[in-house]
């Protein structure tokens, strides 16, 4: 099989992460939010969906508008001959004939709960400023009368995945490239930023304020609960883009008192946990965190039946993330038709084997302790959580998925005196081993007082999973 890219839009470069400074994490006083906070790292898994006018086109956001040209996602398809201002009007064009026939919210609730997702983010509104939902401040949106949407898609999406039991979040860019609070086209406009002076006109940017805070209240008060409202487009922030974010996080809060309040990228009392984007960190930063990274070559499909990444990569991010304390929120979303790709299918399929077998050491847990001590040998590189009493330790196979564990490690033992299982060593005080999805394993004693367990096959395959009762 061909390899395919798979290299992450380089986002820091349009300037879409980054820029604040940081006081260090600041943690909830509130007991109400801080028990939000402690059960939403319970779920570990979650899923955030892009779907919008940017996919009619096939591109992974709406960034071809950003007016600085950096290639690839930050410019206009190929095919498309014309000024700035001409583009601008054709890619809202499209929201006549993008029409989106093949989205089953069902279809996609169904694939991703029996993936083991946990929570989902869905994008009510991306940086274009076209609402996915039914808003009643703009006719810029899915349900208008000249949108071939033609329905609620948010609505239709958080009711479909909480009927499979998935919490469900709020995405909401902060900016909006639609409303002439924020890009006024009589003045030139040059980036992603507002365009005119806010001190000369702070009336034109109170109702571009007033108007991004009424589709937020419409988006916490009309469709059910909100695990999290995730307001992406950082740099509207204070001092130059001062979007009221107090009140945002105060009224969201009035309106669900158990929703976390995410203002990514702005490092401070509204980023109730960070989220690294395409990215993880090295080892456990301290504080609340959720990678957000895509499964296919961007946030949705940019054609039909576009690649996944392979297991193996998803399994190594999840391994990881948790390992450092982290949650994983894997990126996809429907083609320009609104299909279900069948690679992605397939992956979430995998994905949904190995947790039903190994989510008992992934779920509900949090990093590893190193006071817990660890598990080694096997020619493995082992990732560790913890849940009481017991460590869990995970490993990938790094020859695929035979059903033996360290089938690479026992062919390279196999003409030397004594071949066979591989043994792997479990921290002192272990008092009993078995392998997720499969059943206990005898403790053995080293030669030099350790003890170990022998490991013969795997019960799961690409990853095995180890609990350790100490």
């Amino acid at each position: 099989m061909a390899a395919h890219d798979f290299t992450a839009d380089d986002l820091e470069a349009a300037g879409a992460l980054g820029g604040s400074a940081d006081p260090g994490y600041i943690r909830p006083e509130d007991p109400r939010t801080q028990a939000a906070l402690e059960h939403w790292q319970d779920l570990k898994v979650g899923v955030i969906i892009h779907w919008g006018l940017y996919s009619s086109i096939g591109q992974g956001g709406s960034w071809s508008l950003h007016r600085e040209r950096l290639g690839e996602f930050t410019d206009p398809p190929e095919h498309f001959t014309g000024t700035d201002a001409e583009y601008h009007d054709w890619y809202y064009d499209q929201r006549r004939t993008f029409h989106g026939a093949e989205y089953d919210p069902v279809e996609w609730a169904r694939a991703c709960a029996d993936a083991g997702m946990r929570y989902l983010v869905f994008t009510a509104k991306h940086h274009d400023g076209f609402a996915m939902y039914d808003t009643a401040y703009s006719n810029l949106k899915s349900t208008a009368e000249d949108a071939a949407l033609g329905r609620d898609v948010f609505g239709a999406t958080v009711e479909a995945f909480r009927a499979e039991g998935l919490e469900t979040g709020v995405y909401f860019s902060k900016a909006d490239w639609a409303h002439p609070g924020y890009w006024d086209r009589a003045l030139p406009v040059k980036d992603r930023f507002h365009n005119y002076d806010i001190a000369e006109r702070p009336q034109a940017w109170q109702q571009f304020v007033d108007f991004t805070q009424a589709q937020i209240e419409e988006l916490l008060t009309r469709y059910g609960t909100m695990n999290v409202l995730w307001l992406d487009a950082g740099w509207v922030r204070e001092p130059n883009e001062p979007i009221g974010i107090d009140r945002i996080a105060e009224r969201a809060r009035e309106l669900q008192p158990d929703i976390l309040v995410v203002d990514r990228e702005v490092h401070g009392p509204h980023e109730n946990y960070r989220t690294p984007e395409q990215t993880l960190p090295a080892e456990d930063p301290g504080h609340p965190w959720e990678s957000c990274i895509t499964m296919t070559r961007s946030w949705c499909s940019l054609r039909r039946d576009d690649p996944a990444k392979p297991i193996e990569e998803i399994l190594g991010n999840l391994l990881q993330i948790v390992s450092r304390g982290g949650n994983y929120l894997i990126g996809i979303g429907p083609d320009a038709e609104g299909r279900l790709s069948a690679s992605v299918r397939e992956r979430l399929s995998e994905l949904g084997t190995w947790l039903h077998a190994c989510g008992e050491g992934i779920y509900g847990t949090r990093g590893g302790s190193a006071d817990a001590g660890e598990v080694s040998g096997g020619g493995l590189e082992w990732h560790h959580t913890r849940k009481g009493q017991t460590l869990y330790a995970f490993a990938l196979l790094q020859d695929g998925p035979p059903q033996h564990a360290a089938q690479a490690e026992r062919d390279r033992a196999a003409d030397a005196p004594g071949g066979g299982p591989v043994e792997v060593r479990l921290p002192a005080g272990a008092r009993a081993a078995r392998l997720l999805g499969g059943e206990g394993l005898p403790l053995r004693t080293a030669a030099d007082g350790a003890v170990t367990v022998a490991l013969t096959s795997s019960p799961t395959a690409h990853a095995v999973g180890l609990a350790v009762e100490m």
